[in-house]
């Protein structure tokens, strides 16, 4: 993986990177960049509430002078749900010869840019587990605390070590195993669009799509061609483009695909699912971002560890959990 271009070079003397850490690296990481901040994590679990509405009532009136002899717990369907922190660390040392050398390529000070390179590649290592499998863990001595990621939120068994309720868990329907070559615009784009209506209603209506490279090219091949004849007859495929071919240029790209029941706005991932060192390229997660939220407990920062006389050492580090304010309202896919 490239080593990304920073978007600004580091001459703060300030502890705290968080500010930088966002801007940096940001086409490859458009989750974490897109992430927004939630409350403090005060503790290495944190929690937070979810509720819903009871099904409409009173359809037949009330009867006229009745006294009221029954009384409905407005708090009864609340729960609880929780995760871990996890801490995200990365190490630059520099020789005290590289760094008093002068002629080092494309730094002046080799020591910030070896810190600046590791902001990258820690806020990359934060999309990765951010956009993966697997369940919360707590700190036994031996393995440190992990938070639950998105892959596991997404789906319709929901977490384990901090159980979610069925009535807060994604619908079958909500997550989509249809082989990535074989996905419908009807069936798949307009269903899982409907099974996110009927689960939580149109509380956005748009809704971002990251997605794994394969299926980033299904998207936009299933999108602008429609296939006709039946049995064993040729199709005749139509292909519809951006562009005037007078331009000399053919734009053949979907960003955008407008449902019945709202937009999705596609976003490739080089990171989602990650796995032995590669992403899952068929895998999609149709994310409403005002559902989910970063939770920090240490925010971004170099510290100076000591010169033991090998060279200058930093420390970077993050400590920080992903909040999925609530999984229902998110969808799946997962071929």
């Amino acid at each position: 993986m490239p080593a990304g271009t920073l978007n600004k070079d580091i001459t703060t003397k300030k502890e705290d990177y968080s500010d930088l850490l966002h801007v940096v690296d940001q086409k490859n990481t458009p989750f974490c960049t897109s992430l927004k901040t939630g409350p403090k994590a005060r503790n290495s679990t944190f929690d937070w509430t979810v509720d819903k509405y009871d099904d409409p009532d009173g359809l037949e009136g009330h009867v006229d002078g009745k006294d009221v002899d029954e009384y409905e717990d407005a708090h009864g369907d609340r729960a609880k749900l929780r995760n871990n922190v996890q801490e995200f660390r990365r190490t630059a040392k520099v020789s005290v010869q590289t760094q008093e050398g002068t002629d080092m390529p494309g730094a002046k000070d080799p020591l910030k840019r070896a810190v600046a390179k590791k902001l990258v590649e820690i806020k990359r290592d934060k999309e990765a587990t951010y956009l993966g499998d697997g369940d919360a863990a707590d700190d036994d001595g031996l393995t440190g605390s992990k938070t639950c990621r998105l892959g596991t939120w997404i789906s319709t068994a929901g977490p384990t070590l901090f159980s979610v309720p069925e009535a807060y868990r994604p619908a079958a329907a909500q997550v989509v195993s249809t082989a990535t070559a074989s996905l419908d615009e009807d069936t798949d784009l307009q269903g899982i669009l409907t099974a996110v209506f009927d689960a939580v209603g149109l509380a956005n209506g748009s809704y971002k799509l990251l997605c794994g490279s394969t299926l980033r090219r299904r998207f936009t091949t299933m999108t602008t061609k429609r296939e006709h004849g039946t049995d064993s007859k040729a199709a005749l495929t139509q292909r519809n483009f951006n562009s005037g071919m007078s331009e000399r240029k053919v734009t053949s790209t979907i960003s955008v695909f407008e449902g019945d029941f709202g937009e999705i706005i596609v976003e490739p991932s080089s990171f989602i699912g990650w796995s032995s060192g590669a992403p899952d390229k068929d895998r999609g997660y149709l994310l409403d971002m005002d559902k989910i939220c970063e939770r920090p407990m240490v925010n971004t920062r170099v510290e100076k560890l000591s010169n033991n006389g090998g060279g200058e050492r930093r420390l970077i580090r993050n400590i920080a959990g992903l909040e999925v304010g609530n999984p229902i309202g998110l969808g799946k896919f997962i071929p």
